[in-house]
């Protein structure tokens, strides 16, 4: 058999050569990103006759940070193509909220239909569709998907998700740390406590002023009682010398 024989590249080639970069930018717009907010990838340049090239890796944001990224497939399905040897140039896509829900949706669905299934195999209460999973039923069929109401809310612009407010969504943050609505982030539990603590110390410092007013007012009025009883006493004694 034949064997192909090696060419080695042309001098001077690297695959490092061949990459550029490319800026793009999504739909979701604010005063600080008139555009979307952008991402920034590394693409291959083409060859001579090629398509344009698509992004290599995962995009990542380009000066803003959010509490939440969408997965990368669903920002590649929706993508453009640079153009050639572009070098940070501007490319606009779209995040495909609408399949992730979707998705997510699907996955809940059969989620919760294995709950049932394997609750009643069991001999428990099979659980609601959106209900809490007792532990023991997780601990058969795995932790429940993810929630679509997160990308529900992307698509909604919530401002907290979508990186634009700093202003805490609390249902957002339960559902992106627990999967759940009901259970409280290690921050809201401890921001809960401050509210608790500092309410106590508001209402120790009310009863503390109380209490003082109460025993300066008590104090003042065994004063006047004391200068009552003198003012009497000085006149018996006025009476008696008159007398």
């Amino acid at each position: 058999m034949a064997s192909k024989n090696y060419a080695a590249p042309e001098e001077g080639w690297s695959q490092a050569k061949q990459r550029s970069y490319a800026l793009w930018y999504d739909q979701h717009k604010c005063a600080k990103f008139p555009q979307g907010r952008p991402w920034w990838s590394v693409v291959e340049r083409p060859a001579e006759g090629a398509a344009m090239p698509m992004p290599v890796g995962e995009l990542q944001p380009q000066g803003w940070d959010a509490p939440w990224l969408p997965d990368a497939t669903y920002i590649n399905k929706s993508i453009g193509k640079a153009s050639p040897g572009a070098t940070m140039s501007e490319h606009k896509f779209r995040i495909d909220y609408a399949a992730m829900i979707t998705d997510r949706k699907q996955a809940l669905r059969e989620y919760y239909d294995r709950a049932v299934l394997e609750a009643i195999g069991q001999g428990w209460q099979a659980p609601n569709y959106g209900d809490p999973i007792p532990f023991r039923l997780r601990a058969i069929i795995g932790t429940p998907p993810q929630s679509p109401k997160i990308p529900e809310a992307a698509m909604a612009e919530d401002p907290w998700l979508l990186g634009f407010s700093t202003t805490e969504n609390e249902t957002l943050a339960r559902l992106l740390q627990h999967g759940r609505e009901d259970v409280e982030t290690a921050v809201q539990s401890e921001a809960k406590m401050d509210k608790v603590a500092a309410l106590e110390a508001t209402v120790a410092a009310l009863l503390a002023r109380d209490e003082a007013r109460e025993k300066a007012e008590a104090e003042k009025a065994e004063a006047a009682k004391a200068r009552m009883a003198k003012a009497r006493a000085g006149r018996k004694t006025s009476n008696a010398t008159a007398g």
